[in-house]
């Protein structure tokens, strides 16, 4: 779900996961994007601009995601080691 809002809104996705810096430099991104795919003569690097501001968003939230399986791999781990001397 997360990649599908951040296909259409990058910096909320960014948000919803709590990544509020990363939301902040995704959003100049899509400021930038929009500025330049309004004007005619610019339009490609607008595309551009969009491109890199959805795929930073993609490789944040798959970097969390796999985090939190690591985090979740960790605890399991140490969950069946039990209590040590």
């Amino acid at each position: 779900m997360l990649y599908f809002i951040a296909i259409f809104c990058a910096p909320l996705a960014l948000l919803l996961i709590g990544k509020p810096f990363q939301a902040l430099a995704n959003l100049i991104l899509y400021i930038l994007s929009i500025v330049f795919w309004v004007t005619i003569v610019f339009h490609g690097i607008g595309l551009a601009l969009w491109a890199v501001g959805l795929l930073h968003a993609v490789l944040v939230i798959n970097n969390h995601k796999a985090d939190k399986r690591v985090k979740h791999l960790l605890m399991a781990m140490h969950a069946r080691r039990g209590p040590e001397a």
